[in-house]
Parts: C-alpha cells; sequence; structure tokens
C-alpha cells in the first residue's frame, strides 16, 4: 500500500487520479515510473485500470497500470514508453472504434533487457446467449495494432472536412504569396 508521505513525492500524479482502480493494492514503484513518464509526455493520463486483486499476473502482483492519454498521439505515447526504458512490459491496445489504451508493467517476471511488447485488439460482440457485449482481446503483433491506428489517423487526415480545409489554406497563402 503506498502511503500518503509517498503520493506526497510524485510530481504529477495524485491518489485520485487512481480512484475506483485500487491504488491501495498497487507498487510504489509502477506508480512513481508512471509518474515520471507523465512529466515526459507533458500531460496527465486517463487512468483506466490498475490493481486487481485476484489477478494472477502483473495487474494482480501491483505492478502494472492501463491508461489512455487523451489529445495524445497514441503512436507517440507508445514510442516514448519505449524509448524511457521506465517499463518492463509496454502494451498498445486499439478498440473497434481506433481508440487506444496503453499497458504499462513493472512485472518482476520480467527478467530480459528489452521491454516486452505486444498489441491487443479489444472488440465488443454480443453474446448471443445473453444478448450482452462482452469484452473479447485479440492479441496480435504491435506492429499490427499500430498499422491500425496509422490508417485511423491517415482517415482523420484525409476526411473530406480536413482536405477542405486544407484546400482553402492553400488557396489563401497562393492568393497572398508576396511577389
Amino acid at each position: 500500500m503506498i502511503t500518503p508521505s509517498e503520493w506526497s513525492t510524485l510530481l504529477y500524479l495524485k491518489p485520485e487520479d487512481f480512484a475506483g482502480k485500487n491504488p491501495e493494492a498497487l507498487r510504489l514503484s509502477i506508480v512513481q515510473k508512471l509518474d515520471h513518464f507523465t512529466g515526459i509526455i507533458g500531460s496527465r493520463p486517463l487512468i483506466l485500470s490498475a490493481g486487481r486483486p485476484g489477478d494472477p499476473k502483473s495487474h494482480g502482483a501491483g505492478q502494472a497500470i492501463d491508461t489512455t492519454w487523451p489529445g495524445q498521439d497514441p503512436l507517440v505515447i507508445n514510442q516514448k514508453a519505449l524509448e524511457s526504458r521506465l517499463f518492463k512490459g509496454v502494451g498498445i491496445y486499439v478498440n473497434e472504434i481506433g481508440v487506444a489504451s496503453h499497458h504499462f508493467d513493472d512485472w518482476d517476471a520480467r527478467t530480459a533487457s528489452e521491454p516486452a511488447t505486444w498489441g491487443g485488439i479489444i472488440t465488443h460482440p454480443v453474446d448471443s446467449s445473453t444478448n450482452q457485449h462482452v469484452r473479447v482481446t485479440q492479441y496480435v503483433a504491435m506492429q499490427s495494432v499500430i498499422e491500425i491506428l496509422k490508417k485511423k489517423l491517415w482517415q482523420a487526415v484525409t476526411s473530406p472536412a480536413v482536405l477542405l480545409w486544407a484546400g482553402l489554406l492553400i488557396l489563401y497563402l497562393w492568393r497572398n504569396r508576396i511577389h
């Protein structure tokens, strides 16, 4: 359990950032690393999941945090996480509408010198027996998730509205060029 005095040593993250995400189950080391990484990114993450009592892996050991970074390019977040070498594991997930989330861990079971990396595609199909949506994660190579995100970003950049604005900007610049 992280004590109040340990929380006060952090520069960016506060206990309320982890509200409802079992912060009492987290190890200080992973929170300190995420705090340092928050300073590298320059904006605060939205914590999606932290300690998960009963989980046999990194979340259950209090050594993993899932986040999303509103307003930030998920590919940049992923690259900076790898470059920072703060984490032993870096995962990136994308859902069916192209929203990305990140998993960072400091799991003791990882002994390799390079961080473990992976990707996942999260879908919410309907279970026909209950007529309820269920979460399904298909683990894939990180490169597959990155390609999906690049495609989503390209689609956003090439949307008709963006192309119209770009065309108007080019026309404006052309008409007002210096002779």
